[in-house]
C-alpha cells in the first residue's frame, strides 16, 4: 500500500499509464488492487458483473448487488461505504453525463485511508473517461447508421448503399422487414443498447438506429424467428412496444415504414406487445385519421403538454399516456409508473393546468388519447 507521497504519486502515474495504454477498466482495477490490496468488482449500470479482481471476488457479488439498490432508490451519485463480515467495502458510481454507467466496489479488512481514497477516486475518474471515449466512438458509428437507415426509409436505395459502403455500415440484402420499437424517453438508452447488443440480431445483417430518444427503427432480413427476436427485445425493456412490417422489397420500404408508423401510433399501449402491420384491426379508427388536419388538431390539443414536457426531468408524455391507458385510475397509474400516488396527483394537476382540460372528463381523456397517438409515435 502507498506509504509516502512518492509511492502515492507513482501509483497515480501508473493508473494514468494503464488508462492511456488502453488497457481498459479491468487494467485500472488490477492496478488499484496491486496498490491498495483487497479486491475489486466492476459492475455495469444494472449491477451485472463486468470483471472481478481477483476472480474469487465474485463471491461478494450478491451482497454488493443488494447494496446497489440504495443508489437507484435515492438516485445517488456519491460514494457509499458498507460493512460486511470481516470487510469494509467502498462503492463508487462511475458517472458520465450525470448518469451512473457502472460501479466500482473495493473491499478489504481495513477501511481506506484518505490517501488511498484519493487513489480510488482517480481510478473511478479514469474509468469514467474510458467510458466517455467509448461513448464518443460509439456515437459516431450510430450517426453513420442513422444516416444510412434514413436514406433507406426514404426510398433512396442506391444512395443508401453507396453511403453504407463508404461508411462501412452493414445493410441487409433481399426482402426485409422494418420495425419501430418504442419506450418512454427515460428508457431510450436502454432500448437502443438492448437492440444493439441482442445476440440474435448480431448473428444476421441488421441495421438499427435511434430516430429520437425512445424510438428505434430496425431493418432486418426475412428470417425464421425474426419477429420473436423483436418481441424478446421488447420484453427486456420497461414499457416496450413496437410494430413490424411484412417482408418487403427494399424499393417498397417507404410504404412499409409509413404503415408501421401508423400502426404504432394507433395500437394500444400494451407493454411487450409487437404489432404486425398487416393486422388492420390493430390500427382501428386511427388508421383513418392520419391526414394533416388531424395531426394539426392533435398538435394544438397537446401544445400545453409539449411546453410542460420540454426541458423537464419528468416525462409528462408518458405520465399522461399511462394515466389514460389506465382509464384515469390513480392507483393503477402510479403503480405502472413506479411512483407514489401523491406524486401522480401532483403531476396530473400540472398536466390539467398546462392542457386546460378536466382530466376527470372521459370525453377529454378520449380526445387526449387520440391526440397522443397521432403526434407522439
Amino acid at each position: 500500500m502507498p506509504a509516502d507521497v512518492e509511492a502515492v504519486a507513482h501509483a497515480h502515474r501508473e493508473l494514468v499509464r494503464v488508462a492511456v495504454a488502453s488497457h481498459g477498466t479491468r487494467g485500472i482495477a488490477e492496478r488499484v488492487v496491486s496498490s491498495v490490496g483487497g479486491w475489486v468488482l466492476l459492475l455495469d449500470e444494472h449491477g451485472g458483473l463486468r470483471s472481478s479482481v481477483p476472480a474469487t471476488a465474485r463471491a461478494h457479488l450478491p451482497r454488493i448487488q443488494t447494496e446497489l439498490t440504495r443508489f437507484t432508490a435515492a438516485n445517488q451519485l456519491s460514494a457509499l461505504t458498507v460493512s460486511m463480515p470481516g470487510e469494509s467495502v467502498a462503492i463508487r458510481p462511475v458517472v458520465t453525463a450525470g448518469r451512473a454507467r457502472g460501479f466500482l466496489a473495493i473491499g478489504r479488512a481495513e477501511p481506506l485511508d484518505p490517501i488511498e481514497r484519493s487513489l480510488v477516486d482517480t481510478a473511478t475518474y479514469l474509468m469514467a473517461e474510458d467510458l466517455r471515449r467509448t461513448d464518443e466512438s460509439r456515437q459516431a458509428v450510430r450517426n453513420d447508421r442513422r444516416a444510412v437507415l434514413q436514406l433507406m426509409l426514404d426510398g433512396d436505395i442506391v444512395r443508401a448503399r453507396r453511403t453504407a459502403a463508404t461508411l462501412r455500415v452493414p445493410v441487409p440484402d433481399g426482402p426485409m422487414r422494418v420495425a419501430l420499437l418504442g419506450v418512454p424517453r427515460n428508457h431510450g438508452a436502454e432500448l437502443l443498447e438492448t437492440a444493439e447488443e441482442d445476440q440474435a440480431l448480431r448473428r444476421i445483417v441488421t441495421l438499427s438506429a435511434e430516430l429520437r430518444p425512445g424510438r428505434v427503427a430496425i431493418l432486418l432480413p426475412e428470417a425464421e424467428g425474426d419477429t420473436r427476436t423483436l418481441e424478446a427485445i421488447l420484453r427486456r425493456v420497461p414499457h416496450g412496444r413496437g410494430a413490424v412490417s411484412d417482408s418487403t422489397d427494399p424499393t417498397e420500404l417507404p410504404a412499409a415504414w409509413a404503415r408501421v408508423r401508423s400502426v404504432f401510433r394507433a395500437a394500444l399501449d400494451d407493454p411487450g406487445r409487437l404489432y404486425e402491420a398487416r393486422d388492420v384491426t390493430d390500427a382501428g379508427l386511427l388508421r383513418h385519421l392520419d391526414g394533416p388536419d388531424a395531426r394539426a388538431w392533435a398538435e394544438a390539443t397537446l401544445a400545453g403538454l409539449r411546453a410542460l414536457d420540454k426541458g423537464s426531468k419528468v416525462d409528462f408524455v408518458q405520465t399522461l399516456r399511462t394515466f389514460l391507458a389506465n382509464n384515469g385510475r390513480a392507483d393503477a397509474s402510479a403503480s405502472a409508473l413506479d411512483i407514489h400516488r401523491h406524486t401522480l396527483r401532483y403531476r396530473m394537476s400540472q398536466l390539467a393546468t398546462a392542457l386546460e382540460r378536466d382530466l376527470d372528463d372521459p370525453t377529454v381523456r378520449a380526445e387526449l388519447w387520440i391526440a397522443l397517438q397521432l403526434v407522439h409515435e
